[in-house]
């Protein structure tokens, strides 16, 4: 690992669970951000798949990332387990935790930084910035809009709305880590609750930056739900508050 830390740098988490099938665009998408530097956390769980072979091959492509890295964790933890076991690599000024059945837009991290930088000049407990999204089928064709909300503590209380990824302060996620592994169902509603209860705020930016894929495997079930509306002719922007669930033990 290289001992120099340059200055603003993001590092991108990535848990990995039977997604070979997706992994690969995911890793792409971070590849093609239009920012640097960025350093790459793979963390695949215990997949049983051809993941670990995928990830390789993926990252031979990543040299012009400051650095990339993977943890093959031999027993499947779930999600929170897997962000869990990264916490300690993480060295940059920010952080994003990225679904490996996703993509960033090129312009991603460098809009959401920019206003992430923006807004803390007048308010500092701002700690994250989301975005908006455009919903893809499993092979990666777009389906729809998904909006989410404006930032709204008390909101977050009742609906999980913040999505995931989001341009994250890191020191805000060490701090509030570790995350309850016992959590399967509404993890990244858990993991924002925890950061807005430790008194951080965030900023919404409604533009469309990532590609949500939908497919039948989505941990929180929205994949099957927005597919068979879709199917149906049921078109039109999706609010994901009312497809997250909240964090289920």
């Amino acid at each position: 690992m290289t001992a120099q830390i340059p200055a603003h740098l993001l590092t991108i988490v990535m848990p990995n669970y039977n997604y070979a099938r997706y992994v690969a665009d995911a890793i792409d998408s971070v590849i093609r951000q239009s920012y640097q530097p960025i350093e790459l956390i793979v963390v695949d769980d215990g997949s049983t798949d051809n993941s670990l072979e995928i990830i390789e091959q993926s990252l031979a492509r990543a040299d012009k990332l400051f650095h990339t890295e993977v943890i093959a964790i031999g027993k499947n933890v779930g999600k929170l387990g897997a962000i869990n076991r990264a916490l300690g690599k993480i060295r940059g000024e920010y952080c994003i935790i990225l679904d490996s059945d996703d993509r960033l837009l090129p312009d991603y991290a460098t809009k959401c930084i920019t206003a992430l930088a923006a807004a803390r000049e007048e308010q500092p407990r701002v700690a994250f910035v989301y975005t908006d999204c455009n919903l893809i089928n499993a092979q990666g064709k777009a389906i729809d809009r998904g909006k989410s909300a404006p930032f709204d503590p008390l909101l977050l209380e009742q609906f999980s709305y913040i999505p995931e990824p989001a341009v994250v302060l890191s020191k805000a996620v060490i701090e509030t880590g570790p995350f309850d592994e016992s959590i399967k169902r509404g993890t990244k509603h858990h993991k924002w609750r925890r950061i807005v209860a430790n008194g951080w705020r965030g900023v919404h930016l409604p533009e469309p930056l990532f590609c949500y894929r939908m497919h039948d495997s989505n941990l929180s079930g929205i994949g099957k739900r927005i597919t068979t509306e879709v199917e149906s002719g049921q078109q039109g922007e999706r609010i994901l508050s009312g497809y997250w669930p909240t964090e289920v033990h």
